[in-house]
């Protein structure tokens, strides 16, 4: 998909008509980024959006004690880094690339020259912040509400898709420490929730690669 046909069909350009959108790619970066790259560093008074045309990212957390927790993977199409075009405050979290990926980027300057171009986008950009408040108060909700137990059980869910004879497979080799991170526990914890699965042969692993076999159950 070339960048025109791809920004098209992305939220806060979809509005745009072709010569709009040409406008946008005009001032648009394109840059291959490796596996592991950390795009933003929290901390950082950068002030660039990006745009994940391939692959992905998670956006990390982390407090005083290095202690890190993933409070998303973004995949293509989704935006990050917005937040610094508007309040000039240093970023909040750090981005790291899942895996190798290509990103669109799009200066501050760059971008408030657009928006004062055409106000639709204005209002796509509310939206789409509107959009990121919700998603965020619903991680905020999930880590207070639910044990670990839960909070597990609905990222296997999440991160599984079907194969044959009814099993549910994570295809992305994840370690321990990877899914402590991205449900905000610790590994020993995941490590003995993992064994009494596959001790229930409700799930199988093999070269970090998850397989659930029946369904999983709700209560501890």
């Amino acid at each position: 998909m070339d960048t025109i046909d791809f920004l098209k069909n992305i939220e806060l350009f979809h509005c745009l008509d072709e010569d709009e959108i040409a406008a946008v790619i005009s001032r648009i970066k394109t840059k291959a980024v490796q596996k592991n790259t950390q795009v933003i560093i929290a901390g950082d008074t950068s002030s660039t959006l990006y745009i994940i045309k391939e692959g992905s990212v998670n956006v990390v957390a982390r407090n005083e004690e290095g202690k890190e927790i993933v409070l998303s993977t973004l995949r293509t199409g989704d935006i990050f880094g917005e937040l610094s075009l508007f309040d000039d405050k240093p970023r909040s979290a750090d981005v790291v690339t899942v895996e190798n990926s290509v990103l669109l980027s799009l200066y501050k300057a760059d971008f408030l020259e657009l928006l004062s171009q055409n106000p639709k986008i204005a209002l796509q950009v509310i939206k789409y912040l509107c959009q990121r408040i919700r998603f965020t108060n619903g991680i905020t909700q999930n880590l207070a509400l639910m044990d670990v137990y839960e909070r597990l059980r609905n990222f296997l869910y999440e991160m599984a898709t079907p194969e044959a004879d009814d099993r549910l497979v994570i295809n992305k080799p994840m370690t321990q420490t990877e899914i402590a991170s991205h449900i905000g526990s610790g590994r020993e914890i995941i490590s003995r929730i993992l064994s009494e699965l596959v001790e229930g042969e409700y799930i199988s692993i093999e070269k970090k690669i998850i397989t659930i076999h029946k369904k999983l159950p709700k209560g501890r």
